[in-house]
């Protein structure tokens, strides 16, 4: 593998999220002197021209991006070195990347290339999708209407379904990888925003076997954990293998926040957070939203559940039962 060129990284500038090649020091509108972004290229395989950075997670960075081949707008996420350095880690990453270009369904982001850069990190090229992400919605309204939230959630399920029966779990599903867009008509026929999932994982959390106070803590400043592992479920926050059945837990979290405004374990540090999520049940739902039956309530909670084996165990029992729920006084 050819040694890496430091002349080609990337700069950003830290205002606009602009991403400018190396031989530029200040943002053209801002201003504002440019900084490398760690040894990511401005320009990846010779097709991928990098424009601006859209999210930062544990994993990596997602940029928004241009195929120079075709001008096509599109999204690479790059997937720092150390979380794939290991070469099983490598084959792993291939794998599913490979899995997820043959998956093809109309709700979720279309998986178009991916590869392993000059630094051992690897990339994955998906459509960019157009919307308001969830967590601009949720933003905005605040509390959801329960029958409003249920409808959303309902449209999550059936996009997560066909993804998990075909092998592949999100692993990092969150309101930002939600996206709103064209409204849909709903069986009962009032519209609600057509959704599209983004941003599906190909790595694995390193977070350590057994929850230690303070070791998951470093784990994040060697960025191998989400800054904000709010929707993390509590086997990957172990570190243990995630199956379909933490996207069911990553949904509750999801549903809860929407129907009671926060989240259900919330922390100024990692360490503190973790002792929550593996040891406390969240905050009665209907105390914070009277408009929150309590089938509803149980139904998110049991989503919500430690054990993975008490969980709903597919996306679609999760819609039947809150869809049920709804209609209950």
């Amino acid at each position: 593998m050819p040694a890496f060129d430091p002349t080609d990284t990337v700069r950003l500038c830290v205002s606009c999220k602009r991403c400018y090649p190396a031989n530029l020091q200040f943002c053209r509108d801002c201003l504002v002197e440019l900084i490398p972004v760690e040894t990511i290229p401005y320009t990846i395989s010779s097709r991928y021209q990098l424009e601006r950075v859209l999210g930062r997670g544990g994993t990596g960075i997602v940029f928004g991006a241009t195929n120079l081949e075709s001008g096509r707008e599109i999204t690479v996420k790059v997937v720092r070195a150390s979380v794939i350095a290991d070469p099983r880690a490598q084959d792993r990453f291939r794998r599913e990347a490979q899995m997820a270009m043959q998956f093809k369904h109309p709700q979720i982001a279309a998986v178009l290339d991916f590869g392993i850069l000059k630094d051992a990190s690897g990339y994955v090229v998906t459509e960019y999708i157009k919307g308001t992400s969830l967590r601009e919605e949720m933003k905005r309204v605040g509390k959801f209407d329960v029958s409003a939230a249920v409808n959303l959630l309902s449209e999550i399920c059936e996009a997560l379904d066909p993804a998990h029966k075909a092998g592949l779990v999100h692993r990092d599903l969150k309101p930002e990888c939600v996206i709103l867009n064209s409204p849909a008509e709903s069986a009962s026929g009032s519209l609600t925003p057509g959704i599209s999932l983004v941003g599906f994982s190909f790595t694995k959390f390193a977070t350590g076997k057994q929850f230690v106070p303070g070791t998951t803590a470093r784990l994040q400043g060697l960025g191998q954990m989400p800054l904000r592992p709010t929707y993390l479920s509590p086997e990957q926050f172990r570190g243990e293998e995630a199956d379909l059945r933490s996207d069911i837990y990553s949904l509750g979290v999801i549903a809860y926040e929407m129907l009671a405004g926060q989240p259900p374990f919330m922390a100024k540090r990692v360490g503190e957070f973790g002792v929550k999520l593996l040891n406390s049940r969240p905050a009665s739902m209907r105390q914070l939203n009277s408009d929150v039956n309590i089938v509803i309530e149980a139904e998110i909670l049991r989503a919500l559940e430690k054990d993975p084996i008490n969980r709903q165990q597919r996306a679609l029992e999760l819609k039947r039962e809150l869809m049920n729920a709804t209609h209950l006084s």
